[in-house]
């Protein structure tokens, strides 16, 4: 077993793990507590979330990111780096759907709260980011699941 390709191979089930249980986290406790809030409460506890989770996910995925290219270069046989390659699609989805879609709701919050009105159709866009963090939340955990997948055929 190579000691560099062994240690990527750590870091990046460290990663994938972090970001699939710190979504799960939101997804079982988080989520459900935002929906039950009344309008303005709602925006101040969304906005305070922000600070705790940024920018430690986003760089959290960049590192499981880079990891995972490298894997799936790196690692010992052909199955082991295309279950490497799914773990690394399903990080890429955590991402995306991130910056595609919660980040800019999460701006849209953040400019209605600056303005000092919030919007009467505030309900969607809070259901709507509910369902990319659903979203998000299983692309985490794939990625993690297969990310175990590919060390077992690695070096299982």
């Amino acid at each position: 077993m190579d000691a560099l390709t062994a240690a990527l191979a750590v870091v990046f089930v460290l990663c994938t793990g972090v970001l699939a249980g710190a979504l799960v986290a939101v997804e079982r406790a988080v989520v459900p507590m935002l929906l039950r809030l009344p309008r303005q409460t709602w925006t101040q506890v969304h906005r305070l979330l922000d600070p705790g989770f940024d920018p430690l996910m986003p760089t959290v995925n960049k590192v499981a990111l880079a990891t995972g290219f490298a894997l799936v270069v790196l690692a010992p046989g052909a199955a082991a780096r295309a279950v490497f390659g799914a773990a690394l699609a399903g990080v890429a989805g955590v991402a995306l759907v991130s910056e595609l879609r919660n980040v800019r709701m999460n701006r849209r919050i953040d400019a209605w709260v600056a303005a000092g009105e919030i919007p009467d159709a505030w309900q969607g866009l809070r259901a709507r980011w509910a369902r990319a963090n659903a979203w998000r939340t299983a692309c985490a955990l794939a990625a993690f699941c297969a990310a175990l997948g590919a060390c077992w055929l690695a070096w299982g």
